[in-house]
């Protein structure tokens, strides 16, 4: 019973540093974009581009009348997240979801609150869900396993006995397949 309560708050540390966020959806359609496409190409001019801010991902789809393109992102793996301020007045959101060049840039270009909520939830999504996270989530493990160890000692002492001794590093590595060998010598 007394070696309970530690464990419980390691536990409630790790809930309170891995969050869990509401799905989110936000209109990114670039009115620009839209009707200058459709000038040119009626059939891939009015177009909707879609964020959507899941508890794990951000997806980003593109519809038109022609193409349905879906693209779906980790958090961990959104590198950075910025916005840009173009001409003056323009605002637009870039980050590796939209690919090496492109930028969200909803409605007419002009909407500056709605690019820094974007940005803002985004960069906050990484944290709670990405690399970070995962890293506060490693040594919150690995601070249950140095407690689960330290009560066993425990225990051990206390029925009068003597813990195992540690084994080498050799003797946990994992042996690599023949198969793997095999394909390595092709």
């Amino acid at each position: 019973p007394r070696f309970r309560r530690p464990a419980i708050a390691v536990y409630m540390r790790h809930q309170e540093r891995t969050r869990q966020f509401e799905k989110q959806t936000f209109d990114v359609t670039s009115q620009c974009e839209r009707y200058c496409r459709c000038i040119c190409c009626p059939c891939v001019g009015l177009s909707t581009t879609k964020l959507e801010l899941g508890p794990d991902e951000a997806v980003l789809t593109k519809h038109d009348c022609c193409n349905h393109i879906v693209q779906k992102r980790p958090y961990a793996q959104l590198g950075s997240v910025d916005s840009h301020h173009e001409c003056g007045i323009c605002w637009s959101v870039g980050s590796d979801l939209t690919g090496r060049d492109g930028r969200l840039m909803p409605g007419w270009g002009c909407n500056a609150p709605l690019v820094r909520e974007i940005v803002e939830e985004l960069q906050e999504r990484k944290l709670g869900r990405g690399n970070v996270a995962q890293m506060r989530s490693h040594e919150d493990l690995a601070a249950s396993v140095a407690h689960a160890h330290a009560k066993l000692d425990t225990i051990l002492s206390h029925m009068g006995l003597e813990p195992p001794a540690p084994r080498p590093a050799e003797a946990l590595a994992v042996a690599p397949l023949p198969a793997a060998e095999e394909m390595i010598r092709m």
